[in-house]
C-alpha cells in the first residue's frame, strides 16, 4: 500500500547504517531496519511513501517499495565504485532499449553532499525472476534465445567511463589459484591454473557479468529486462556464459545452446576453453555448482573440464 510522502521530522537526525559484520549481514533484507534510510530517499524524490519488500538478498540493500526500486551503497564492498558503475550503465542503456533494464528515475547521496551511502532509485521491472517464475521447458528455451539477442547487443555497446577493465582482472588473477581452491576445486587442477590462464581473455566487450537467475526477469512476453549492473566491466565475452550457463540456466545445455543461436555466437574450436577459462579467472563461485555437473576427483586437467562442461 501506498501513500502521499510521509512526514520525516519524527525520524530525527538518522545516523550513519553500520557496516561491520554480522551486524550488516543480519540487517540487509530487514525492511524495518532500513525503511527510515528509503523513506527519505522517496520523500526527497515526491514519491509515494510504500511498504517495503525485500527481494532476494544481495551485496547491498534493495527494497520495493510500490512501483520503484531503491538500492542503496554503502562503503562496504566497493560500494561507491559500484553505484558509480551502475549509475552509468543507466545512463548508457536509457538510449539502448535493445538491451533491456530498468528505467533510472533518481539517484543521490542518503547524507547529503558526502559520498558515501549513494542510492539508486528504478521502475520496477513486471513479471518476476526465472528462479521463481516456474518456466517449462519451451518457455524457458525462448527466454534464452530471446536473452541471447539481448546479451549480443549489449556487448556491442561503448562501456562508460566508470565500468572497470583490465586492472580489476589483473588483481583477480593473481589470487585465483587460493580462492578457486576456497570454493572447491582439487589441487591437481588447481595447480594446473596459472599456465591455463596464460594469455586469456583480452578486455574487449562490456558485459554485465552477473546474469543470474535472480537478474533476468521475465513475463508471459518472454524476457521482460536485466537488474543489478553494478558489476558490469570490460572483459572478453566469455565472461558472461559463466553466471549464464550455471546460474541463469542451472547448467542445462540445450538453454545455452538456445542463448548462443540467440547471440549469434558461433563455437570455435577454442570455445570450452575460453569459457572456462572465464570460470576460472572471474566467476569464481560457479565451481560450486560445476562439482554438482561432474566428479571433479575423476577430471584429469582442465582440458577435460572444459569438454565436459562445453564440449
Amino acid at each position: 500500500m501506498c501513500g502521499l510522502p510521509r512526514d520525516l521530522t519524527h525520524y530525527g537526525v538518522l545516523d550513519r547504517p553500520r557496516v561491520d559484520q554480522p551486524h550488516y549481514g543480519a540487517h540487509l533484507g530487514d525492511a524495518g531496519y532500513w525503511s527510515p534510510y528509503v523513506a527519505v530517499v522517496l520523500a526527497r524524490h515526491h514519491l509515494p511513501a510504500c511498504e517495503l519488500e525485500a527481494p532476494f538478498a544481495g551485496t547491498f540493500p534493495v527494497f520495493l517499495a510500490g512501483e520503484v526500486v531503491v538500492k542503496l551503497f554503502g562503503p562496504a564492498f566497493d560500494g561507491t565504485e559500484s553505484h558509480a558503475a551502475e549509475l552509468a550503465m543507466h545512463h548508457l542503456l536509457a538510449g539502448h532499449p535493445e538491451a533491456p533494464a530498468p528505467g533510472l528515475i533518481a539517484h543521490g547521496c542518503l547524507f547529503g553532499d558526502e559520498p558515501r551511502w549513494p542510492y539508486l532509485v528504478t521502475r520496477r521491472l513486471r513479471g518476476a525472476a526465472i528462479r521463481e517464475a516456474g518456466l517449462d521447458h519451451r518457455e524457458s528455451l525462448s527466454v534464452a534465445t530471446q536473452l541471447g539477442e539481448a546479451v549480443g547487443r549489449l556487448h556491442q555497446l561503448p562501456a562508460p567511463g566508470p565500468v572497470a577493465g583490465r586492472d580489476v582482472l589483473r588483481q583477480m588473477r593473481a589470487g585465483a589459484v587460493e580462492r578457486l581452491r576456497g570454493f572447491g576445486l582439487p589441487g591437481h587442477l588447481a595447480e594446473q591454473v596459472p599456465g591455463y590462464l596464460v594469455g586469456a581473455l583480452p578486455a574487449a566487450s562490456l558485459v554485465h557479468a552477473d546474469i543470474t537467475a535472480d537478474h533476468v526477469f521475465v513475463d508471459r512476453a518472454g524476457l521482460a529486462g536485466l537488474i543489478d549492473w553494478g558489476d558490469a566491466i570490460i572483459a572478453d565475452r566469455y565472461y558472461e556464459l559463466v553466471a549464464v550457463y550455471f546460474d541463469a540456466f542451472g547448467g542445462r545445455r540445450p538453454l545455452l545452446t538456445g542463448f548462443l543461436r540467440g547471440y549469434g555466437w558461433d563455437r570455435a574450436d577454442d570455445f570450452g576453453r575460453r569459457a572456462l577459462q572465464g570460470v576460472l579467472e572471474f566467476q569464481f563461485d560457479a565451481i560450486s555448482r560445476i562439482s554438482e555437473m561432474v566428479d571433479l576427483t575423476e577430471v584429469k586437467d582442465l582440458d577435460q573440464l572444459a569438454d565436459r562442461l562445453f564440449g
